[in-house]
């Protein structure tokens, strides 16, 4: 039996409200932000409409700054659909002329009855962990036709992009998946989730994980396979039981003397998908996602939507973009494992030189290197403005730990603006208000995390 996708009862009646005032419209403005959930989110409202009959724009942004609503507020558009962006900056959203539909998955400020908000914050759920962008995407399109069951692979790859495979899947997430397997849209395995096909490559190549004097180093991952028997030129599909049992425990043991959680190791290995029809039949989705992140951060979001939308010729310029992603990304960790970081009380500062490179940036240090009882802060120069991302752990959101609400409470006041989830968020101010932005992050973080107590 073919699934549908599981939402509570309130949820629905809204995205079918939104799929009602789509369809009554020839014309859309597709915006959508440029991460791997970003892009694919986009790529499904992009074939959603072209399936509908609905002319479309489709533009990526690296964020929604007030200056952009208000230009996208100046066009003649009939309606405008926002993904991944839009519920933190409603203030000024509601004020557009065009019908509006945001789905976002970040804390909103409020609910609007200008706009119709697609955002699982209002039902009780989760945006971190409990939907995605791409996921509202899908759900939207399936509820305009169910023959966009199709898209769920992009939904799948968004779901991971956004790492909300951590900690098991969501009903929502598991709806999608155990959908997506039964029209044979998908395929499910398991193993290492790490680059490549040789052990050589698998490690060295890899940001994320990030082996501490192993990725980026390819003589460090020879010397260490070789020792331990193992022949760093072999692929990983040719070992034996015994053999792979051993390269994964090497690995383990390595990220444990990292001062990993369980949570980040158990991220190495595991349940894997492969796209089973369509353009991208035959891909891993962890790969997908990497392809698509890539192109997405290295100013080429287009060739990521043409990759999504099964076009077979951007798979090989995606790859060259993810190659070069990869490259950059291990320079810029590397320096950080080199002490190219600092440390005040209560928040962890990194400085990125490539702003679109800052959120990879600043988890991968959160998770493999940087001391788990801060949160990490990235910080880059854009255009006379600070831009800044914040990683934080599910422990320290446990123990209290807000980025969304304390990036928007420092940023607002400074001329800027903040938001995103409580265990990562961005934030902008001016260029010259980054200093007392950061002192204000790290009292704020500070009683945050020590709130009750002595």
């Amino acid at each position: 039996m073919k699934g549908g996708v599981a939402l509570p009862q309130n949820f629905s009646k809204r995205v079918k409200s939104a799929a009602e005032l789509v369809k009554e419209h020839s014309s859309a403005r597709v915006i959508s932000h440029y991460d791997a959930d970003g892009v694919t989110a986009a790529s499904i409202m992009i074939s959603c409409l072209k399936n509908a009959g609905i002319a479309l724009q489709a533009t990526i942004m690296k964020s929604l700054e007030r200056a952009a609503v208000e230009q996208i507020a100046q066009e003649a558009n009939e309606l405008v659909i926002f993904l991944d962006m839009g519920s933190g900056q409603i203030d000024s959203v509601e004020k557009m002329k065009a019908d509006v539909v945001v789905l976002d998955h970040h804390n909103p400020i409020r609910d609007s009855k200008r706009v119709i908000q697609v955002n699982p914050h209002f039902y009780e759920m989760d945006g971190m962990r409990d939907v995605s962008a791409s996921g509202l995407a899908f759900i939207l399109a399936t509820a305009i036709d169910e023959g966009n069951w199709s898209s769920a692979p992009l939904a799948i790859t968004g779901m991971l992009g956004d790492m909300q495979n951590l900690g098991g899947y969501s009903p929502i997430n598991s709806s999608i998946i155990d959908g997506a397997v039964s029209r044979g849209l998908i395929s499910r395995g398991s193993g290492p989730r790490l680059p490549g096909e040789k052990l050589l490559s698998m490690v060295a190549d890899s940001p994320n994980p990030y082996f501490k004097g192993l990725s980026g180093r390819r003589d460090a991952v020879a010397g260490l396979f070789s020792s331990a028997g193992l022949e760093p030129e072999a692929k990983y599909k040719d070992l034996d039981e015994t053999s792979r049992r051993k390269m994964m425990s090497l690995l383990t043991l390595r990220l444990l003397s990292q001062g990993c959680t369980s949570e980040t190791i158990d991220q190495t290995s595991g349940e894997q998908f492969m796209v089973s029809s369509g353009g991208l039949k035959g891909l891993k989705v962890d790969d997908l996602v990497d392809l698509v992140n890539a192109c997405g951060r290295m100013d080429h979001s287009g060739i990521g939507i043409a990759l999504c939308l099964g076009d077979s010729a951007a798979l090989q310029e995606a790859a060259k973009f993810r190659a070069d992603y990869t490259n950059s990304l291990l320079l810029e960790i590397r320096a950080i494992e080199d002490g190219a970081f600092e440390t005040r009380e209560s928040i962890q500062i990194v400085r990125p030189h490539r702003s679109s490179l800052a959120g990879a940036v600043c988890g991968i240090s959160m998770q493999y290197l940087l001391d788990q009882d801060k949160p990490t802060i990235a910080v880059s120069k854009v255009e006379g403005s600070a831009k800044i991302s914040s990683r934080g752990t599910l422990e320290l959101v446990s123990k209290g730990l807000d980025l969304a609400a304390s990036m928007k409470a420092c940023a607002e006041p400074l001329g800027g603006v903040g938001g995103g989830h409580k265990v990562a968020a961005g934030a902008t101010v001016p260029l010259v208000r980054e200093d007392e932005f950061l002192k204000s992050l790290d009292v704020a973080t500070c009683g945050q995390l020590h709130k009750g107590k002595k």
